[in-house]
């Protein structure tokens, strides 16, 4: 949109080096720009007000997280991830974290989740799932403290995000910017902390799985 501007007042600046026709002309093309731009503003004002309606609808939502090793209870940074709030809320509402597992658990980083693959026995296929729609990335100034709940990805930024998340075991402040913080453990961290230490194999992988039986949505 800077730009924009910027190309809309070097042609005004033209305008008084030019002939009358010329003149005419280059008048013509800049307002014919200018109501572009106008658009353009009206669009990006529509846009705002659609995500801070968004936002106001998912205030005090939290999210109770079900496991077979405890429960992990969520908020929401709504104001800061509207579209990754509203993502993981519709999913676990339609049931569609239901007997997933957390297929990838490494001590001291993260405990990862979210892949509908893992409903099934075909552990090739772990971590390589998610919906037939993704969303665009919303990285915030939010850091990747302990018990940040954040979006994975896959290595193509362009690609998106799409039901995998992963919950912060510690600090790790190089995933800031890099993928998408979304909410906070409020309550459970020692169920965090009992997963994120379970025995593994070499792809990080739990021996024994551990599911989600549900995710509880609920306003407070």
């Amino acid at each position: 949109m800077l730009k924009r501007i910027f190309v809309l007042v070097i042609a005004a600046v033209l305008l008084f080096s030019c002939t009358d026709k010329e003149m005419a002309e280059q008048n013509k093309i800049l307002k014919k720009n200018v109501k572009q731009l106008k658009q353009t503003v009206k669009l990006i004002k529509l846009e705002r007000q659609s995500m801070k309606f968004l936002s106001e609808q998912m205030k005090d939502v939290k999210a109770k997280i079900v496991t077979n090793h405890g429960n992990i209870e969520l908020e929401f940074y709504a104001d800061k991830a509207p579209i990754h709030c509203f993502n993981f809320i519709t999913r676990a509402e339609s049931g569609f974290y239901d007997n997933t597992q957390f297929h990838r658990v490494i001590p001291n980083f993260m405990i990862q989740a979210g892949d509908p693959t893992t409903k099934t026995n075909n552990k090739a296929m772990y971590g390589s799932g998610g919906p037939l729609v993704a969303i665009p990335h919303e990285f915030n100034d939010i850091s990747h403290k302990r018990g940040i709940v954040s979006m994975a990805r896959v290595g193509d930024k362009t690609q998106g995000a799409g039901s995998q998340f992963f919950i912060c075991h510690a600090d790790v402040a190089q995933l800031d910017r890099e993928y998408t913080v979304f909410g906070n453990v409020t309550s459970g961290m020692e169920t965090v902390d009992k997963i994120a230490n379970v025995k593994r194999n070499q792809s990080d992988l739990p021996d024994d799985p551990v599911r989600i039986k549900t995710i509880e949505v609920f306003r407070q």
